[in-house]
Formats: C-alpha cells, sequence, structure tokens
C-alpha cells in the first residue's frame, strides 16, 4: 500500500472521529502542546529564570537575551489555548451526550461539579504548590468561573449567540479596560472583585492573574465553535490556516493602531522591533488573544495535515497528555515545585535559563509516564474519575 493511500486513510480516521464520538487526537495534540508549554512556563519561574515576553498592566518591559524572550513568546500560547479548548471540549462533551440520548441538565450537572472540583484543586493544591510570595488565583479558578457561566447560559442561548456573546464581552472588556489605562499604569489600588471580573492585581489577597470577564469569554467562544466540530470545513488543514492568517492580520492591525485595551503598545512598553511582538497579558489584550490563538491555528492545521505523527509516529504521545489535561495541570505544579526545592540545594551556576530547561525536561520524564497510568486508572474507573 503507497503512503499516499495510508495518509488519506489516517486523515478519514482522524476527520470521522466526532462522528463516531470518539476524541479528536488533533484537538488533544494541541492541548498536549499547551500543556508542555504551560510546565515550561512554569519551571522556569520556580528555579527563578523569568522568560516574559508580555506586558502587565501597561508597565515597561525590559526583555532579556533572546533564549529568553523567544521562550517566553512560545510559552504565551499556553493559556489562550487552555482556554479556547477547554470550551471546545465542552462543547464535545455535550454533542457525545446528546448522541447517547441523555437530557441537557445531565451535561449541565457535570460541567457544575467538574468546575467545582476545578476550583477545589486550584485553591488547595495548586495554591499550597504554588512558589509565589503570595496565595494565588490562578488559571483554574477563572476556568471554574467561566464553566459556571456557560453551564447557565447553555440553558438560555444557542451555540451561535453564545458565540456572539462571547464576541461582544470580548469587546466590551477591551473598551473597559482602556477607560481605565491610566489608574492600572499608576498601579491604583484595585478592589479583590474588579481584579477579578476585570483586570488582575499581585496586592490583593489572594493575587489574581486571569480576569474572568477577560478569559472566560475563550472558553465560551471554544465552545460555541466546538458544537461545528462534525461540519467538514473545520477538520480541513486549510481552513485553520485560514483562521490563522486572518488572525495573525487582526493582530496586525491592532497594534499598529495602538489602544483599545492593549496596554501593551510596543512605543510605551520598550520600542524596540521586538516589543512589538510583547503584549498585554494581564489584563488580557485583544491583541495578544489574534496574535497566539493565530499561531495555534497554524499548528491544529499541521495536526490535521499530518495525522500519522500523532498516531503511529514518534508524537504519539503527544495526544495523550491532552487527554489527561486537568490530572497533567495539578501534576506538574506539585512536581515543579519538589523539583525547584531539589534543585535549590544545588549551586545552580550559569544562566538561569538553562536550569528552567533542565526542571522542565526531569519533569517531564516523570510526568508523560504518570500521565500514561492516570489514563488507565480513568479506563478502569470511569465514574470516579470523570470529573478529573
Amino acid at each position: 500500500m503507497s503512503s499516499v493511500s495510508i495518509t488519506g486513510e489516517t486523515r478519514a480516521s482522524v476527520a470521522a472521529q466526532s462522528a463516531t464520538g470518539q476524541r479528536i487526537v488533533a484537538i488533544d495534540a494541541l492541548r498536549g502542546i499547551a500543556l508542555l508549554l504551560m510546565a515550561l512556563d512554569h519551571s522556569a519561574f520556580f528555579v527563578g529564570a523569568s522568560m516574559q515576553a508580555e506586558s502587565y498592566g501597561g508597565q515597561p518591559v525590559v526583555l532579556q537575551s533572546a533564549a529568553y524572550w523567544l521562550s517566553g513568546l512560545l510559552t504565551n500560547l499556553a493559556s489562550p489555548i487552555f482556554f479556547f479548548l477547554g470550551g471546545y471540549s465542552l462543547a464535545l462533551y455535550a454533542a457525545a451526550q446528546a448522541r447517547r440520548g441523555q437530557p441537557q441538565y445531565t451535561t449541565t450537572r457535570f460541567m457544575v461539579i467538574r468546575a467545582l472540583v476545578i476550583l477545589l484543586l486550584d485553591v488547595t493544591v495548586c495554591a499550597w504548590f504554588w512558589r509565589g510570595a503570595t496565595p494565588y488565583v490562578h488559571v483554574l479558578t477563572s476556568i471554574a468561573a467561566a464553566m459556571l457561566i456557560l453551564a447557565g447560559l447553555r440553558h438560555l442561548l444557542s451555540p451561535g449567540q453564545i458565540g456572539v456573546l462571547a464576541i461582544g464581552t470580548l469587546l466590551l472588556h477591551q473598551a473597559i479596560i482602556g477607560s481605565i489605562a491610566t489608574e492600572l499604569a499608576n498601579n491604583a489600588p484595585q478592589s479583590f472583585w474588579q481584579a477579578f471580573w476585570l483586570t488582575y492585581s499581585y496586592d490583593t489577597r489572594p493575587a489574581i492573574g486571569f480576569a474572568v470577564l477577560g478569559w472566560g469569554p475563550l472558553l465560551w467562544l471554544g465552545y460555541a465553535l466546538g458544537h461545528w466540530q462534525d461540519h467538514p470545513a473545520l477538520r480541513q488543514p486549510q481552513r485553520w490556516a485560514q483562521i490563522g492568517i486572518g488572525l495573525l492580520a487582526l493582530w496586525c492591525g491592532l497594534r499598529l493602531i495602538g489602544g483599545f485595551g492593549d496596554l501593551g503598545s510596543f512605543a510605551t512598553i520598550g520600542g524596540t522591533p521586538v516589543h512589538l511582538f510583547v503584549m498585554s497579558k494581564a489584563p488580557p489584550s485583544l491583541s495578544y488573544f489574534a496574535f497566539n490563538l493565530g499561531l495555534a491555528a497554524f499548528l491544529l492545521a499541521l495536526a490535521y495535515a499530518r495525522p500519522t505523527l500523532l498516531t503511529t509516529g514518534w508524537l504519539r504521545w503527544l495526544p495523550l497528555v491532552g487527554q489527561v489535561s486537568l490530572f497533567f495541570y495539578v501534576a506538574h505544579i506539585v512536581l515543579y515545585h519538589l523539583i525547584a526545592l531539589l534543585l535549590s540545594l544545588l549551586p545552580m551556576s550559569g544562566p538561569r535559563i538553562i536550569w528552567g530547561y533542565s526542571a522542565w525536561l526531569i519533569g517531564l520524564a516523570a510526568l508523560i509516564p504518570l500521565g500514561y497510568w492516570y489514563r488507565q486508572q480513568r479506563k478502569r474507573y470511569p465514574r470516579l474519575l470523570s470529573y478529573l
């Protein structure tokens, strides 16, 4: 059999997965990439290596050498993908439940319970092992809040209407951030709830990193788009490449005009050509989302175009990481905390980025086998572990 026919059969198999209720390998692989990059970001943070390539509150950003900021540009992909695919996966779950004849309330119950489990893990295990100076409400809390809102919205609105609401909320959030830009730039005191819903703050207790109305719409948008997964266009590499081009064109336009919620205007935060790629992550800007999701669309196009790499090739372990995303996320916080403690006993001479990558690789050597083990446990005890 020729290689062309093998590739064609594999593509057909991957394309048919949504119709059969199986997992979609390309989606799992993209989520796996996000988790690996998130692990790199956190492993570097835990050992004191700053891979900053984003701005916070429009403050000036002093970039380190290219190795640091290029790594930061890579790790910036993680959170937008994580939020977007969180909603996408919920749509696939809802569709699978509907095919089984389950009533809507069972899916809503699953979403509510899973959101509460995610919230509990974030404020306990993740908070205990996070190496920050203060208690920290991190990405999982924002995802949990967005899921709870979505659980109610899906009974009031159609998926298309949820998508429109998500885009409208993104635009409204950008407008609000633009109106309070001066306050943020001057580090004016914020209430916990303003930071929780709109901005961010490291001065509140606990600190807030991911504003719900800034990041949550990505999850809702993913949910809306996930309902069209059975459409042939969403399984074609060229369509995702076109989406990627469109998002990068939007990013380019937003960066050139400046403003509109993007507190990280490159003329303000640094002014060098490299700072064109340094955008506001907290509060999140539309340009930050457009750039990173544009690159993610190209990665998804590649996953659909080369499915054999993910099914029988050397990257077949990558979808596994995406299939156990919550377990991987919580486990990586714990593991990299412990690895950083062990490395702190060593002199750690030389560039910190080398230690960040070293810690990352050490952690992956344990996390990937743990992921395989957990997936087997979830198959053995599906009812017990379905929310994890």
